[in-house]
């Protein structure tokens, strides 16, 4: 086995996969009348495409809990979703937390 290919493969941005959305309880409803002052989540869902992904993922998950409070870790069978609250946010705040989650991201990556 060539060490290089090795390193390479280790490196693979493709091995862990980050998106967003955004999750609401509030209806069309209340978003018509009230604004956008019911709640709104950020969801970072990170994906890993192998078992020594997933365990990397729970790892920093679990890490992000204790770092972060204003924030909710939750395990999939996939990788780890990250939840939180932006609802009282700016969307400066917002953009922030997004560039937080793809250094993680990259950070994640360094280590496989």
């Amino acid at each position: 086995m060539d060490p290089a290919n090795n390193s390479q493969e280790k490196k693979d941005p493709e091995s862990i996969i980050l998106s967003f959305h955004m999750e609401s309880s509030a209806t069309l409803w209340n978003r018509i009348f009230e604004g956008f002052s019911s709640e709104m989540v950020l969801v970072s869902r990170f994906e890993g495409k192998d078992r020594k992904a997933l365990e990397i993922l729970y790892r920093f998950g679990s890490m992000v809990a204790e770092r972060y409070g204003k924030c909710a870790v939750e395990p999939r069978v996939y990788g780890i979703v990250i939840k939180k609250d932006v609802s009282d946010e700016t969307e400066k705040a917002v953009n922030e937390w997004m560039d937080l989650m793809r250094r993680l991201h990259r950070e994640i990556i360094g280590v496989l």
